[in-house]
């Protein structure tokens, strides 16, 4: 597959339009949707009425309208038309649409963070969307278990919602960033497998500009995190590491070592004061996704604990988890009264 990104602010009726038209030369045959961001769409189909295309341009155009007009983004359309290579098997519907999910879920995501995350991040952001389209003008017909991945790391990224439209909060960017990392490393080794060299080496410069961002987001929240695990008392850090060897016995001695095994084990005595198993959770985390291209194994966990559990993406901080002690009433002073003093024996 080789897809071709456009961007644009014109109008999404005339964009329609034109895809659900003849074309510019008749190349357009048998048009109609076979997925979308809800799964009910309207579909103008082959012969598009004028009020088809009305009524599935204003679907689109909802979320932006619906925005305060100074703060609609300039750029409104986000267009990717993918055509097959000839040494590419013929596609049917539900091919595309497992295609289409692959591109959107994680193109409009790093655009979207790239516009909303941050300010000290956005640079690194930008810089990885445009690697992202990069990395995509070649062959993206993937394994099973790569296009499964992918989907979870979208999926994830868009139900959460966090960091979109968050502005400064650099938690909720972190752990989006840290599931984004991880689809760009599995998508490097993906190609590079194959002999897709620009597409592997510009997955590669995706991780490196998503790292450079994680790190700027990441620094806050996880230096509290730190902080919060430092101070555990030895019971709870036992514990947190006791549920670690339980469920990964031969990365324990390495996560143990790393710099934010503190903000880990914070992570995990945090999920189990909030009720949940923390050997359960660590294994829904540690089965349904890979391990093995994670920089740092303890930020990976934490970041999917985090989100596994519904746990907030800022942590509290010490002063906040202090309990407020009330102060005990103030006895008032006792004045004995006229006719007190008067009775006292002398």
């Amino acid at each position: 597959m080789i897809p071709k990104i456009t961007e644009g602010s014109g109008g999404t009726y005339g964009l329609i339009t034109y895809l659900y038209g003849p074309g510019k030369a008749n190349e357009h045959t048998d048009q109609h949707m076979v997925a979308s961001w809800n799964g009910f769409a309207p579909d103008p189909g082959p012969t598009a009425s004028r009020e088809a295309i009305t009524k599935l341009a204003r679907q689109l155009d909802l979320p932006v309208k619906s925005l305060p007009r100074e703060q609609r983004p300039k750029t409104t359309i986000w267009h990717c038309s993918v055509r097959t290579a000839a040494e590419d098997r013929p596609l049917n519907d539900d091919d595309d649409g497992e295609v289409a999910d692959q591109l959107v879920g994680i193109g409009e995501v790093l655009d979207a963070l790239a516009q909303t995350s941050p300010a000290n991040t956005r640079a690194e952001l930008q810089a990885a969307a445009r690697s992202f389209e990069r990395a995509t003008r070649s062959h993206i017909q993937a394994s099973n278990s790569h296009n499964q991945a992918l989907r979870r790391a979208a999926r994830a990224l868009i139900q959460s919602g966090m960091a979109l439209g968050k502005g400064e909060d650099g938690a909720a960017t972190a752990m989006l960033l840290s599931i984004l990392i991880t689809a760009a490393v599995m998508a490097a080794h993906w190609h590079a497998a194959r002999g897709h060299a620009q597409q592997a080496a510009a997955s590669r410069q995706i991780a490196t500009q998503l790292r450079a961002a994680y790190q700027a987001a990441a620094n806050a929240p996880l230096t509290t995190m730190r902080t919060t695990g430092q101070s555990l008392p030895a019971p709870a850090r036992h514990e947190a590491f006791a549920n670690i060897q339980a469920v990964l016995p031969k990365e324990a001695a390495r996560i143990q070592a790393e710099p934010n095994w503190p903000a880990l084990a914070a992570t995990l005595t945090e999920a189990a004061q909030s009720g949940h198993d923390p050997v359960a959770l660590l294994h829904r985390v540690v089965d349904t996704h890979e391990l093995t291209t994670a920089d740092s194994l303890s930020d990976v966990l934490l970041w999917r604990l985090r989100h596994e559990a519904n746990l907030p993406a800022t942590p509290p901080s010490a002063a906040q988890r202090q309990p407020q002690r009330r102060q005990a009433p103030t006895a008032p002073a006792t004045v004995p009264m006229p006719s007190q003093a008067s009775t006292r024996r002398r």
